[in-house]
């Protein structure tokens, strides 16, 4: 099987040239989920920085977010900020909160399904297996609904961007982690459909690398060597607007973007790049 091409250059902090294009978020209404803390709060950082007209974020306790709004105010002053609990496996939840955010913002560029879990435990470890199931139900459940209601609230056909988080673990097999391997196998899987079904929205897979956090697997803490704000930049990236041409991939945030939009084309007509 030959192997797909990737960038070249990689990146374990952000570079000049990602640093460069965070303009490109300015005026964007978005919406992040799980933000309360790591990797959902840097994202919705970032896009306070990038100088979002509007960002929406949630988590399943409204206490949680209190700090990461003050700082988003802190960032972006005339930024609307709307912070709301929710329950990103239950429909109606989620079906509340796109409404709220049409409400509040009266439209919504970017979402970003970022909500997911893990455990760590062999398939037959447990009589009941509840723990397994849950975590395939919040993983694939946390992306599925946020982009049906998104087509349901701002379609019948959205030309915004999703970007489903995801992690490397899903392309590779290890005892233990089956649960969500294979759920963010599922959540890869949904975003290719997502630009199947729906050209005009650009969906996206992105890959948060090495990045340590607090969910982070023993197993893979000592490779943990990547920066936390890439995640957040890069996403700004994506929905900038500068690669569309990549919707429907996965693409990892260590890759180099400039190296990225010059064969962004080349790329994606060759289907080289993780689908």
């Amino acid at each position: 099987m030959e192997m797909a091409e990737t960038p070249s250059l990689y990146h374990r902090h952000p570079c000049a040239a990602l640093e460069a294009v965070q303009r490109t978020g300015a005026g964007k209404y978005v919406l992040v989920t799980g933000a309360a803390r790591d990797i959902g709060r840097t994202i919705a950082l970032s896009w306070a920085k990038a100088g979002a007209a509007g960002i929406a974020i949630c988590s399943q306790n409204a206490e949680d977010l209190e700090q990461v709004v003050t700082e988003l105010k802190r960032l972006n002053s005339a930024g609307k900020v709307f912070a709301t609990a929710c329950d990103t496996t239950r429909s109606a939840d989620v079906t509340k909160l796109f409404l709220a955010i049409r409400e509040q913002f009266g439209k919504l560029d970017i979402v970003i399904a970022n909500v997911g879990t893990a455990h760590s435990s062999t398939i037959g470890d447990t009589d009941d297996n509840d723990e397994w199931w849950a975590d395939m139900t919040t993983n694939f459940r946390s992306t599925h609904l946020p982009a049906h209601q998104y087509i349901r609230t701002f379609g019948p056909a959205p030309t915004g961007t999703f970007i489903s988080i995801t992690s490397g673990t899903d392309t590779v097999v290890s005892s233990g982690p089956s649960s969500h391997q294979i759920a963010k196998d599922a959540d890869r899987r949904l975003v290719e459909f997502l630009d199947t079904e729906y050209p005009e929205m650009k969906a996206f897979s992105l890959d948060i690398g090495s990045i340590r956090t607090e969910r982070m697997f023993d197993m893979f803490e000592p490779f943990g060597f990547d920066n936390l704000e890439l995640i957040g930049m890069f996403s700004v990236w994506l929905g900038g607007g500068r690669a569309d041409k990549l919707k429907g991939t996965c693409v990892y945030v260590t890759w180099n973007v400039e190296e990225l939009e010059k064969e962004s084309e080349d790329l994606s007509r060759k289907d080289s790049l993780l689908r």
